[in-house]
């Protein structure tokens, strides 16, 4: 497809290295929920692409127009195993196709004049199905987030985010399989809850450990590092974990509610909440901030207003 706006992928580099604030967007998969598009038990919002792709890229349009400088394409659901547990399978390659032209559309429309950035993400679990990666083997599981990475790559993306990432054995092969492809890549892990000893875990893996899942990917050849799909008051946190084991330039993209599959329960967060926490994680070297589950397009107008109003 045609992209005649201009490509962000430079100039977001240019800024995370200077440490300039960079606007990410909200949560695609609760937006769509929000508008009415119906969540799949197994493939959550996945099937939106192929069902509700207007309602996809008004979502993009909406986040791009609130001032975001990344999207981030539908696909954080739209892995080969939750589509396939969803009867997609044989859909995969269009699903993620649609997804990122829909993202380079919004751009086209929404911001042609200024530089934006579209990622591909892809995750290791799908939203609510019991898709139990512990049953398959590593290189199953790597084949199957090479074939979704290479999906993003030829559709256009310009980098990947590896999105919820827990565990350096089930999840470590994602961000290699979006190594591979020789785009930027994006580490984004989550955590919490935080223990009441004050031991911060990556999520949904109480018995490993978030420093050592950091420490371990960090010597794949990432750009950033993100504390993603992590509660808001786990943040500061995880990002004292990652910290430790990271240098490089940080993301902030938490959520806020909570999923009861296959609907997420919004719980009300103020713009103005977000801005405040969001100028602390700049106080502490975080230059990319935005959200997912939860955070809408107001939100993230407020953010913009507050870290760019200048722009």
């Amino acid at each position: 497809m045609s992209d005649d706006a201009i490509t962000g992928v430079d100039e977001l580099d240019a800024r995370l290295r200077r440490g300039d604030p960079v606007i990410l967007d909200g949560g695609m998969g609760t937006e769509l929920e929000a508008r009415g598009v119906p969540m799949n038990r197994d493939a959550w919002s996945a099937v939106a692409n192929l069902e509700h792709a207007d309602t996809v890229e008004q979502a993009h349009v909406d986040f791009l127009t609130a001032g975001a400088d990344v999207v981030i394409a539908n696909t954080f659901p739209a892995g080969l195993f939750a589509l396939e547990a969803a009867g997609l399978g044989e859909s995969f390659e269009d699903v993620n196709r649609r997804a990122v032209h829909a993202a380079l559309r919004a751009r086209e429309r929404a911001a042609p004049d200024r530089p934006v950035a579209v990622a591909g993400s892809i995750s290791p679990m799908s939203a609510g199905a019991d898709i139990h990666v512990a049953e398959r083997s590593r290189q199953e599981l790597l084949a199957a987030y090479r074939r979704q990475a290479t999906v993003l790559a030829d559709a256009g993306a310009d980098f990947i985010v590896t999105e919820m990432i827990q565990s350096v054995q089930w999840h470590g092969p994602a961000v290699e399989a979006a190594v591979e492809t020789d785009l930027p890549v994006w580490l984004g892990v989550s955590a919490g809850p935080i223990s009441e000893g004050g031991s911060v875990p990556p999520l949904n893996f109480a018995e490993e450990s978030l420093d050592q899942l950091v420490a371990s990917l960090v010597e794949l050849p990432v750009r950033a590092v993100a504390v993603m799909h992590t509660d808001i008051d786990d943040v500061d946190g995880a990002l004292d974990v990652v910290q430790r084991r990271w240098s490089g330039p940080l993301a902030a993209y938490p959520h806020h509610g909570e999923y009861h599959p296959p609907s997420w329960t919004f719980y009300d967060l103020a713009p103005q909440e977000l801005v405040r926490r969001a100028q602390i994680w700049t106080d502490r070297g975080v230059a990319a901030l935005g959200g997912c589950c939860g955070i809408r397009p107001r939100h993230i107008q407020q953010l913009h207003d507050a870290l760019r109003g200048d722009d």
